[in-house]
């Protein structure tokens, strides 16, 4: 019998040529190296003559058909790697674990022929080569590692997690700051201290604050680093870190002092910026997004600047000032807000979502919900033609708007666009980006997730992210961002991905399927703004809208509200203010149907329907009660006139007054 070894036949030899081509094709300088040793080849000058010309790589393999392509690390690839050997004698990867450290936190992940794992990391400057007792060895500036795909005498390196073709396009996790070999001086242009505090601020909020401790150690030292130490950067540690699992404010002040006795610099201002920009910094201006924020600073409403060893604080008496906190949907989506409405296939996600949009275009109430008016932009992937009937639908039924925008040329917000070595977003993302800074929408609907982002990984941690961060950037300048989206095949209750979308959520709206009496419902899984049991449910009606190529009638489904705690097909309750608005039509019916403008001067001069003082107020109620008694059926209003569902002849309507 054949035992199953690897040996250099034909196979083996094909796969380390054909691995050796595609890393070229995809940017990476390689060169050859011995499958046995794991040394260049013989008289490979590797550091000066790794290359990815395609004509000078297959003359190498050409010349040795065994050997193995291996990568420069360091700047010439832009990675890091950490080598967790695993051996006899020794075991890199628990040692690594005993450091607080995970190795599935890298974005890209590759075991070794030895059973051991290559985690490779952005390169940054101070890493350098190092070989540890208990396993855990760095390649960096200078080093090299045999490339995923490659086959040795001992076994294949094979790729456990991401995808080395991806990698310089989707981007590597930082290298871990506790791993890095202290540098003697800074590697950054700019001396420590010398950067601007208001791009600092930019910059870090860019940043997730989700990652490992050695992560967060990383842009701590960084910022310190930036900042020179001062009062101003620990002010921006303690906020960026107070989203931070286990936030400690005294562990924040240890590490700012600790940073400062430090003879080195192990972290510079360089690291912190290059994160930042793999997480949207930068990405659609080039160097930075402009504030847009009218609010009071913190410093503003502190008055006097805190000393310099102290943490800035709010009293209770100060927060009394801070203003009042704005919505798009009250209660449930506030401006610059990333959320996502999600469900089964179709049970409805793809029309509660333009519903709710059409609301805040006209700034009408939506399922009971005040809605602040502004203009709404809604991106439709999928389905576009039908989207665009959907909504003249809507518009038939609720009256036109010239404040909601349908986007149904756009197909990839995904894919980077590499511009002189940086990413600045695909084209169709860096145009929807400017059309948001011009015309500053209070709502942006990406509809779906799945086919705006071609190539989405969805169980990737990176890929999900860059979703988070695409979101991030349209919120940018104070729109709220929806994304419509799947459910989990389990059992529904999140969205379908890696739970890092998930965590990064401010809201999120799950729909069921419609239930017997046809009511779809929502469940409210994460809400920052307001309760998690609003009351969102609807039915899903039917509209003619015009006539398809063939002649023959088009209807299209459409979202009709119910009235919260509706369980069945009885009479929709109404609200107090509604009520009120349906008692003033009683009140003026005597002589048969009511004129609108009689009734709206009525209910605007009356204070039943709204209490406000202030009369613009008063008739927004009055248009909203009106709007909602004809959604609930209790009016009907035509050719100008209100009349009830059962009055349609005024000689009926004179012999029930008569009554």
């Amino acid at each position: 019998m054949q035992c199953n070894v690897i040996t250099y036949h034909d196979t083996a030899q094909a796969q380390n040529r054909k691995a050796a081509i595609n890393l070229a094709r995809n940017g990476y300088l390689i060169f050859p190296c011995d499958p046995a040793t794991k040394r260049p080849m013989p008289g490979v000058k590797w550091r000066d003559r790794a290359t990815s010309d395609l004509d000078r790589i297959k003359a190498w393999w050409d010349q040795w058909p065994e050997a193995m392509p291996a990568l420069p690390t360091g700047r010439a690839n832009g990675v890091s790697v950490i080598d967790l050997d695993v051996r006899p004698d020794k075991d890199g990867i628990a040692a690594y674990n005993d450091m607080g450290l995970d190795p599935n936190d890298s974005a890209l992940i590759i075991r070794t022929a030895g059973g051991g794992l290559h985690l490779y990391h952005d390169h940054q400057g101070g890493v350098a080569n190092t070989t540890g007792k208990t396993g855990i060895d760095v390649r960096g500036e200078g080093g090299y590692v045999i490339a995923p795909g490659a086959v040795s005498t001992t076994g294949e390196y094979t790729v456990e997690k991401g995808d080395i073709t991806f990698a310089r396009v989707l981007g590597l996790t930082p290298f871990p700051g506790v791993m890095a070999s202290p540098a003697r001086e800074p590697v950054t242009d700019q001396p420590a201290g010398d950067h601007n505090i208001e791009e600092l601020r930019k910059a870090i909020g860019c940043i997730p604050n989700d990652g490992t401790h050695g992560d967060w150690v990383n842009i701590l030292m960084a910022l310190h680093h930036a900042t020179g130490g001062s009062k101003h950067g620990l002010g921006l540690a303690h906020g960026w870190s107070a989203g931070y699992d286990g936030y400690s404010a005294k562990e924040v002040n240890d590490k700012w002092r600790g940073f400062g006795r430090k003879a080195g610099v192990q972290i510079t201002a360089d690291t912190l910026f290059a994160v930042a920009r793999k997480h949207g910094y930068g990405a659609i201006t080039g160097d930075s997004w402009d504030a847009d924020d009218s609010r009071p600073s913190i410093d503003e409403i502190l008055g006097d600047e805190p000393d310099a060893d102290e943490l800035p604080y709010l009293t209770p008496g100060q927060c009394a000032k801070l203003p009042p906190r704005d919505y798009v949907v009250k209660r449930l989506i506030a401006p610059g807000q990333v959320g996502c409405i999600f469900g089964e296939p179709g049970a409805g996600k793809s029309l509660l979502a333009p519903r709710l949009a059409y609301a805040v275009a006209q700034g009408e109430d939506a399922f009971g919900l005040r809605t602040r008016q502004g203009k709404v932009f809604y991106v439709a992937c999928e389905d576009q033609d039908g989207m665009a009937h959907r909504l003249s639908a809507l518009g038939n039924d609720l009256g036109s708007t010239d404040d909601f925008h349908l986007y149904n040329t756009l197909g990839d917000l995904f894919s980077p666009s590499l511009v002189e070595g940086k990413d600045k977003g695909s084209p169709d993302l860096v145009a929807l980006c400017k059309a948001v800074k011009t015309h500053r929408p209070k709502l942006v609907v990406i509809d779906t997730l799945a086919m705006a982002m071609p190539g989405l990984e969805e169980n990737d941690a990176g890929g999900m992210n860059r979703v988070v961060q695409i979101g991030k950037r349209l919120a940018r300048y104070g729109a709220a961002v929806i994304f419509i989206h799947h459910g989990t095949k389990a059992d529904g209750s999140t969205p379908r991905g890696h739970s890092v979308f998930n965590g990064a959520l401010d809201f999120s709206i799950m729909v069921k399927v419609a239930d017997k009496a046809g009511i779809v419902r929502t469940a409210i899984r994460k809400n920052r703004n307001g309760p998690p049991d609003l009351d969102i449910a609807f039915k899903i009606g039917s509209r003619h809208v015009g006539y398809d190529i063939d002649g023959e009638p088009l209807d299209v489904p459409i979202c009709l509200p119910c009235n919260p705690g509706q369980a069945d097909d009885s009479e929709p309750q109404l609200t107090k203010s509604e009520q009120a608005a349906l008692n003033v039509v009683g009140d003026l019916a005597e002589d048969g149907p009511v004129n609108v403008d009689d009734w709206r001067k009525a209910a605007i001069d009356g204070y039943e329907v709204s209490g406000s003082d202030d009369r613009e107020s008063r008739r927004k109620a009055v248009s909203r009660a009106l709007t909602s008694l004809v959604q609930k059926g209790r009016v009907v209003v035509e050719n100008d006139l209100i009349s009830f569902p059962f009055e349609v002849e005024t000689d009926d309507w004179d012999e029930e007054s008569d009554e």
